[in-house]
């Protein structure tokens, strides 16, 4: 039962004991009123001084977190920080198209930050195909490449890292010229110029 919230925190009765933890505010919009049913994706950051309980409203979010507390010079607070200003498929996106001064809008993220998470992340994240968590006019929007991204997906499948899959595709788009390629169109092309 969630017992208390704020945009950076919420606490959650489990049986009896509370448990306070650390939320983005992409979280915190999703959370119920107090005294209701929640559930929480939890992490547990745990260093020799510190242990800290963080939670998200899904595992995507999490898994994000996870990748963004990997990348050198950022700890769980500047990744929760992150979450807090980019939704997760808006975070993929920037780092996948290599937006740095998208990332950098994030209060605390400098350029050379920015620039570390690009280079860290980029091949470890798989674009989204839609954007669920996007609470704007384009919520559940596809990409805007759909047939693009069915393409990486597939190469990726074939074990193209995400950078390669991008290039490939894009190339093999090039290469087509006019018209409209198919799916089938992009793959044969993308596999022609590895």
């Amino acid at each position: 039962m969630l017992t208390e919230k704020s945009p950076t925190k919420a606490v959650v009765d489990v049986a009896g004991v509370g448990y306070g933890l650390s939320i983005s505010l992409n979280t915190f919009v999703k959370l119920p009123a107090e005294k209701a049913e929640v559930f929480l994706h939890t992490y547990t950051y745990v260093r020799e001084d510190r242990l800290q309980l963080f939670g998200f409203s899904d595992p995507a979010e999490r898994e994000m977190f996870e990748l963004l507390i990997g990348v050198s010079g950022i700890g769980p607070n500047s990744a929760q920080t992150i979450l807090s200003g980019l939704s997760v498929a808006d975070l993929q996106r920037a780092i996948h198209r290599e937006l740095v001064a998208e990332l950098t809008q994030v209060k605390g993220v400098g350029t050379k930050t920015a620039q570390r998470v690009v280079v860290e992340l980029k091949d470890k994240i798989r674009m989204p195909v839609a954007s669920p968590d996007n609470n704007d006019n384009d919520a559940g929007r596809i990409s805007d490449d759909p047939l693009g991204d069915e393409a990486m997906l597939a190469l990726e499948a074939l074990g193209f890292a995400t950078a390669s899959a991008s290039k490939a595709v894009a190339a093999a788009r090039r290469r087509h010229g006019e018209g409209t390629p198919t799916l089938q169109d992009l793959i044969k092309g993308a596999l022609r110029e590895r």
